[in-house]
């Protein structure tokens, strides 16, 4: 599957840990934003919650729109970095799709919220990479 983001929009999603406790829960240890993008945001609220939205990678692996909910209690937020606290993301596919690796992470296409446009677009395009930054291919 190939997909294309703008570099200046692009915002990745890493972490350290990833937990797993229960069905539709994983937590995300040591967990960070950073991309080109940071240098357009505002403040970001220190308790909020955003939708990403894996339906194009993941549609031969889950019957219906994998949109998963990332949400946070906390952040630090700097110019090139943006730590995150007390980390989940829920969906109740988290625990029956591949599971996530510690050493892999998100990137999403920010590109439709901008300011203007933020609020016509509920969820942001996401794909799972490996470390090495290569799309994770679900197709049999």
């Amino acid at each position: 599957m190939k997909f294309r983001i703008s570099e200046k929009y692009r915002l990745e999603l890493h972490w350290d840990k990833v937990i797993y406790e229960q069905d539709g829960i994983a937590k995300l240890s040591n967990c960070y934003f950073i991309g080109p993008v940071l240098k357009e945001v505002e403040e970001m609220n220190q308790i909020d919650s955003m939708s990403l939205d894996f339906g194009k990678q993941y549609i031969l692996v889950v019957p219906y729109y994998y949109i998963a909910n990332l949400s946070w209690d906390g952040v630090h937020q700097t110019v090139e970095r943006i730590d995150l606290y007390d980390v989940v993301l829920t969906n109740k596919y988290v625990n029956s799709v591949p599971k996530l690796n510690d050493d892999d992470y998100i990137l999403m296409d920010t590109s439709k919220h901008i300011s203007e446009k933020h609020h016509y677009y509920l969820t942001y395009p996401s794909y799972l990479l490996r470390f090495d930054g290569d799309l994770y291919s679900f197709r049999r």
